[in-house]
């Protein structure tokens, strides 16, 4: 892997993503939906983003998940539940950063923070077989 050091500062990011995402959501009262669900979307998108320079792929400046999984589907084989995930993220990279663009509830955080999970747990697999392939 060429860019080991740009991918796992990407991850480092995405790490940081989602600790505020989970601190926010657990420490938080009133919780700031919105910006859970910010910060949901933007761990996945870093994780992708680290994932396409796995594969020592051009950066897109995108925040729609759903580009970067396409961008990534002739390396790697997603599963729906990813795809899902990413697609329903989506929205919370831009449309958040306006008031009223998006209605929050508590149920939105609850699914935002669980397709984080997914999106995250499914690349950091794939970049550690990428990175253990590329050692042997």
């Amino acid at each position: 892997m060429k860019n080991e050091a740009d991918v796992k500062e990407w991850i480092r990011f995405a790490d940081m993503d989602v600790l505020s995402a989970n601190h926010l959501n657990e420490i938080q009262y009133p919780k700031p939906l919105e910006i859970i669900c910010y910060h949901c979307q933007q761990a996945a998108e870093k994780m992708l983003k680290a994932l396409v320079l796995a594969y020592d792929g051009e950066l897109q400046k995108t925040h729609d998940l759903g580009l970067l999984t396409e961008e990534l589907s002739e390396f790697v084989c997603f599963p729906d539940a990813v795809l899902n995930a990413a697609d329903a993220l989506t929205p919370y990279g831009v449309k958040i950063r306006y008031p009223q663009e998006l209605n929050i509830e508590e149920s939105h955080v609850v699914k935002a923070v669980s397709d984080m999970n997914v999106v995250y747990a499914f690349v950091s697999d794939k970049i550690k077989e990428f990175a253990t392939k590329d050692k042997a």
